[in-house]
């Protein structure tokens, strides 16, 4: 038999739950596809070209797989200003303060990750943001991407006022007086003419990601937006360069946009995309409408 490509050994492997003593302590690997799963007998697979891991004790697991993420875009807001990991605002408003004397140069202040619940009524306001960075725009996605939280400068540069109606796709929030407060809801975001990312940027932000998501075991996922052209940065030459040149170390599949202004005619713009984004470790066979928003 031809010998094993990989073996793992040396290690409980697989997850816990049967008899005291029964766990096998050895996994080969041969073309991608798992060979062998057992005790010492299975060192006898190895042969001089396999490469051999020892657990020294440590448990090998599946890697785990998240059917809905958007790594490419987290990866780069969590080297923007980040603000998940707590839901405090005075703590937000010291990383906004802190990111901005960091920045100096930086025309806008853009990042993201705060929660709703950190809000009266889920909705922030301009007033607050503009008592940290007054003179310059600042633009925060929450941490589910459906909302964003802007100060005056923002509104200003994007010509919102009380006069600006709510896009078919959105809502601007406003006071009682019908002026905007600093949150614009799903498709108002794209009110604003944020900055794009750069090439460079996003490919940074891709691998950011997949090093935090391997950190936790996480060795697959969908990402649920890629060749996107709804106001976001399209994330798919990211993909494109790390699939092409093997830094991309995860198996991807990627959902591509599906224009929810217009019909059946982008289906052959769907079907090229697939082809000229299945590479590597990347595939994108798959196609995402959004044809509503959220609760809030």
């Amino acid at each position: 038999m031809r010998p094993a490509d990989l073996l793992f050994t040396g290690g409980p492997v697989g997850i816990p739950g049967g008899p005291a003593g029964d766990s096998p302590t050895a996994l080969a690997v041969r073309d991608g596809r798992i060979l062998a799963v057992g005790g010492a007998e299975v060192r006898d697979t190895a042969g001089p070209a396999t490469e051999v891991v020892e657990l020294h004790g440590r448990r090998l697991l599946p890697g785990f797989q998240d059917a809905h993420i958007h790594a490419a875009m987290g990866g780069v807001e969590l080297g923007q200003c980040d603000l998940t990991g707590t839901t405090d605002l005075d703590e937000y408003l010291r990383r906004i303060a802190a990111y901005a004397a960091g920045h100096p140069d930086s025309a806008w202040i853009v990042g993201g990750g705060w929660s709703m619940e950190s809000f009266p009524g889920g909705v922030p306001h301009r007033e607050i943001l503009d008592r940290v960075v007054p003179d310059r725009p600042v633009y925060l996605i929450n941490r589910d991407h459906h909302a964003a939280w802007v100060n005056t400068r923002t509104l200003e540069l994007a010509g919102i006022t009380a006069d600006t109606p709510d896009p078919a796709s959105g809502r601007i929030d406003r006071d009682a007086g019908g002026h905007p407060v600093g949150a614009l809801q799903e498709g108002a975001m794209s009110l604003v003419d944020v900055p794009v990312t750069t090439a460079a940027e996003r490919l940074e932000g891709l691998l950011r990601a997949q090093r935090l998501l391997h950190s936790f075991g996480i060795t697959a996922w969908q990402d649920a937006m890629v060749a996107a052209s709804n106001g976001y940065d399209d994330i798919s030459d990211a993909y494109l360069t790390a699939a092409g040149d093997g830094t991309l170390t995860a198996t991807v599949a990627g959902a591509l946009w599906w224009d929810r202004d217009r019909g059946a005619e982008q289906i052959g713009e769907l079907v090229a995309n697939r082809e000229r984004l299945t590479v590597g470790r990347l595939r994108c066979g798959t196609v995402k409408l959004m044809l509503d928003g959220i609760a809030e």
